[in-house]
């Protein structure tokens, strides 16, 4: 399908899509090649770490900034070698492409790239937006005959403000890339798109999100900057709220995020971790990936602590006997 003409309203996507796909328990945790480099730790060793833990799922990310160094030269060695050990390794993998992937800087778009936009919408810079369609394009087209890759995210938290500038990747940009990877992935995996699970006032970002996913992606914390107060909303009765809605239009809904490490200044312990999954549990939500694994790896083999990896591996058991 051609960039150019693809509709920028949403379609409801109920017809093209693999049910295989659906229907399975999945446990695991956002694994980033950049965190772990910021951390010192090297990505091989830390994939052979992360087998330890009984996860069967890894939420990855394909940065732009990283296969397009120049434009029009990719580079997907990196990409290749993580998700050619995960086959291996029999890892599913959830797959974020787009201008904002999971980590620090959020929007992870390369330097010749960059943009000056200033408006909040930053897809509406339209040479940026066309550079980024060429780059899914290349991704999707490369990437596609993986086994291992069950879904794909576009962008993450794409209407959430980030940056420097706090900006956001508009709703129909968003589309046109959902559109895009659907016309081009001949397996038709699902399509995932992230939101928030923070408070009702984001009940407008999680239903323009259910009007061209698969699958809506919940990203849920409920120790942040020291704000404990509305933790309760944010784990117990959000997610289920969402997760209602979802089911109410033919959606699955995942958590994303399950938040696993501090939110500085907040603390965050294996307990509240517990805490936390209970809840999802309760909840019913059968596809769950963590947040933190480079920190908790971080403190396994560099300061002696242990405890959250520990407390990592006993969940991953729990969710698969837990019914």
């Amino acid at each position: 399908m051609p960039k150019d003409n693809m509709n920028e309203s949403m379609v409801p996507p109920d017809s093209d899509i693999d049910e295989s796909f659906f229907g399975q328990r999945r446990f695991g945790a956002t694994f980033s090649v950049k965190e772990l480099e910021r951390r010192g730790l090297d990505w091989q060793e830390a994939f052979d770490c992360v087998q330890d833990l009984g996860f069967n799922a890894l939420r990855l990310g394909a940065y732009w900034s990283d296969i397009e160094p120049e434009h029009g030269v990719f580079d997907f060695e990196q990409l290749d070698s993580l998700l050619s050990k995960c086959e291996v390794a029999n890892i599913q993998v959830l797959l974020t492409v787009g201008m904002k992937g999971p980590r620090w800087p959020e929007f992870h778009i390369p330097a010749w790239a960059q943009s000056d936009f200033d408006g909040e919408d930053i897809s509406q810079d339209t040479q940026l937006a066309a550079q980024c369609l060429d780059y899914v394009e290349a991704v999707v087209n490369h990437v596609k005959g993986f086994k291992c890759i069950i879904a794909f995210q576009v962008e993450n938290e794409p209407l959430d403000k980030a940056g420097e500038k706090r900006q956001i990747v508009g709703i129909d940009f968003v589309a046109k890339e959902a559109n895009l990877i659907r016309s081009l992935d001949d397996k038709l995996r699902p399509i995932v798109v992230t939101a928030w699970c923070w408070s009702f006032k984001h009940d407008e970002d999680v239903k323009d999100a259910l009007r061209y996913a698969n699958v809506l992606g919940l990203d849920v914390y409920t120790k942040v900057r020291g704000d404990d107060t509305t933790g309760e909303s944010r784990s117990g009765i959000l997610p289920k709220h969402y997760k209602a809605l979802a089911n109410s239009r033919g959606r699955e809904a995942w958590i994303t995020e399950c938040q696993a490490e501090p939110w500085n200044p907040s603390h965050f312990e294996k307990d509240d971790l517990e805490i936390l999954l209970a809840k999802l549990h309760k909840g019913k939500f059968d596809n769950i990936f963590l947040w933190g694994f480079e920190k908790w790896l971080d403190s396994k083999l560099n300061k002696d602590d242990d405890e959250m990896w520990n407390a990592v591996k006993s969940a991953a058991t729990d969710h698969f006997t837990h019914r």
